[in-house]
């Protein structure tokens, strides 16, 4: 989500405008910021909520910002969080609302290599505008894919034997692996999201979506789903359980979620780009946790 393009030249720019990080004392103006200039219908509140989680142990800021004087005149956020993939500890950054206002455009290009120049850090862009999309391309960022993966819940009617879905907060975190239930945890604060575990005996799942709308009717946007090969196994029962709870009639996710395609579905094209950049991890070891995909409430 952003609103900065590719930076013009502008005589009127004075040479006092300077990038600066985001630190905590820092939120309550950027946040401010963004609200009146990127997001009118989120309150501060709900952006400062978004960049203030604890999510990695000395986050080094929450972005960086262009300041005239005192004033912020543009911002580039960021979220950090340390997640374990595979048995290793890593540590993601995820770029996000970008918007400097006309008059400083020409300064915008210094709050991408401010966050690029920090190293260590596996990189997310979840919402990017087109031109956007086309700066981080030409530096090597690869898409995440934009394949969308449709469950209809009417075609996924069938019984899945042994297979439970858990709803309740203590039985959630009861039943899903550590780092699951911390991601549970971390995630708990936001009223838009809704998380799930289900499962059957041979594992357990943990589950993000938002509600949303599909043609018209409800539909349930997957962010995260922890294990792939459990959701194929009970994806039937999940569906019921989104049915009978929520109304919801199709289920929508990445298509790298699940390693094999349930009966029945149907993919459709991601207009929004999406992209990642690490040297060691791959786009099925990417999710929406810890984007603004989660922590802002975006349509």
């Amino acid at each position: 989500m952003d609103e900065a393009s590719a930076p013009e030249q502008q005589e009127s720019l004075r040479d006092s405008v300077l990038v600066r990080p985001v630190l905590d004392a820092d939120l309550g103006a950027v946040c401010q910021f963004f609200h009146e200039h990127l997001g009118g219908n989120m309150s501060q509140e709900v952006w400062k909520n978004a960049f203030s989680q604890q999510w990695m142990p000395d986050c080094p800021n929450h972005g960086f910002m262009l300041l005239d004087g005192k004033r912020v005149v543009g911002a580039f956020g960021a979220i950090y969080a340390q997640r374990r993939i595979r048995g290793n500890l890593e540590t993601f950054c995820n770029h996000n609302s970008w918007v400097v206002l006309p008059e400083y455009r020409a300064k915008s290009l210094g709050l991408l290599h401010a966050l690029l120049r920090q190293k260590g850090y596996h990189v997310t862009v979840v919402t990017p505008n087109p031109k956007v999309a086309r700066i981080y391309e030409l530096r090597g960022y690869r898409p995440l894919g934009n394949q969308i993966l449709v469950l209809s819940q009417l075609t996924s009617w069938h019984q899945a034997m042994g297979a439970r879905v858990i709803a309740d907060a203590e039985g959630i975190v009861a039943a899903l692996p550590p780092d699951a239930a911390q991601d549970y945890r971390n995630h708990s604060m936001f009223p838009w999201l809704r998380q799930l575990a289900c499962g059957d005996s041979q594992g357990i799942c943990h589950i993000v979506f938002r509600l949303g709308r599909w043609k018209r009717m409800p539909a349930a946007k997957i962010l995260h789903v922890s294990d792939g090969d459990v959701l194929n196994r009970v994806y039937a029962a999940l569906g019921r359980y989104l049915l009978l709870n929520h109304g919801v009639m199709t289920m929508h996710m990445p298509l790298r979620y699940v390693p094999d395609r349930p009966w029945g579905s149907f993919t459709l094209v991601d207009g929004q780009a999406r992209l990642f950049h690490s040297e060691t991890l791959n786009a099925q070891d990417i999710s929406y946790l810890y984007t603004e995909l989660a922590a802002l409430d975006l349509p």
